[in-house]
């Protein structure tokens, strides 16, 4: 039922608990699809040590990390694809809590779970009220992370009409995809925390800034947004320049002021 696809870029430490998170789910219908994207460490000779045959390793060279998702999409032989980053894990409910979401909301394609920030696995369970995301743009600009990466669950047709992830973008990549996916579907979200971004993983990417050309900002277009789509990626916009003033990067300034002109205060 369900192809849970995992990018894998030197998690040696990692790997196998995420891994064992996903084999210890009470829901056991899925496959899982590794992407090796050129680790030079030994992280997929964990993998392999690991006796399951659901689990299929496919190498590549290293892309980043929406190339190896989008290599996941593709490899698929599931209708529902799930995410899990190669230092996360989830609990053992995730996959029967989406199972459940699909019977009971058979005409949505779009589903998450909530998450939260752990060094291991949390005891809190959140609740079980399921929040029905028609306006992803106002839900966002609400609760700014209730769509993340390893807690989502997407019918592959979705990725037929929205595309994928954006490739040559580290920072932001997944915001893109969500965004476009809120614009023609809505999302069916439970309140159950069933993901665990872990916070103390190796090779974790940084809070530094972000290259600009490597961001989500390189992509934004303000010309022609309109409502709550305007005003999310417009705070993303000023919040970028606000970072460049504090660091002094007049360039940088410059060119967003000059990029989007009369749009920022419109």
């Amino acid at each position: 039922m369900f192809s849970v696809v995992i990018p894998l870029y030197n998690k040696e430490v990692s790997i196998k608990s995420t891994i064992q998170s996903v084999l210890d789910q009470s829901f056991q219908e899925f496959e899982i699809i590794v992407i090796n994207d050129g680790s030079t460490d030994s992280s997929v000779a964990v993998v392999e040590d690991i006796n399951d045959t659901r689990i299929r390793i496919i190498n590549q060279q290293n892309q980043g990390v929406s190339a190896a998702r989008n290599r996941g999409i593709q490899e698929a032989r599931c209708n529902w694809v799930t995410f899990l980053d190669g230092d996360d894990l989830w609990k053992a409910n995730h996959l029967s809590l989406f199972a459940n979401m699909i019977i009971n909301y058979p005409h949505d394609k779009v589903f998450c779970t909530s998450h939260t920030k752990s060094k291991t696995i949390c005891k809190g369970e959140g609740t079980d009220e399921i929040v029905i995301v028609d306006d992803y743009f106002k839900e966002v600009l609400r609760h700014v992370d209730f769509l993340w990466t390893s807690a989502t669950c997407i019918h592959v047709s979705v990725f037929n009409e929205v595309g994928k992830f954006i490739e040559g973008i580290s920072r932001g990549e997944d915001l893109n995809l969500w965004a476009r996916i809120g614009k023609r579907y809505r999302i069916i979200r439970s309140c159950k925390l069933t993901a665990v971004y872990r916070i103390d993983s190796e090779n974790k990417l940084t809070s530094k800034r972000s290259r600009y050309n490597q961001s989500i900002l390189s992509l934004i277009d303000l010309r022609g947004l309109k409502g709550k789509e305007r005003v999310y990626f417009k705070q993303m916009v000023f919040k970028r320049l606000k970072s460049n003033l504090r660091h002094l990067d007049i360039k940088g300034l410059i060119r967003l002021i000059y990029k989007h002109n009369i749009e920022l205060i419109k």
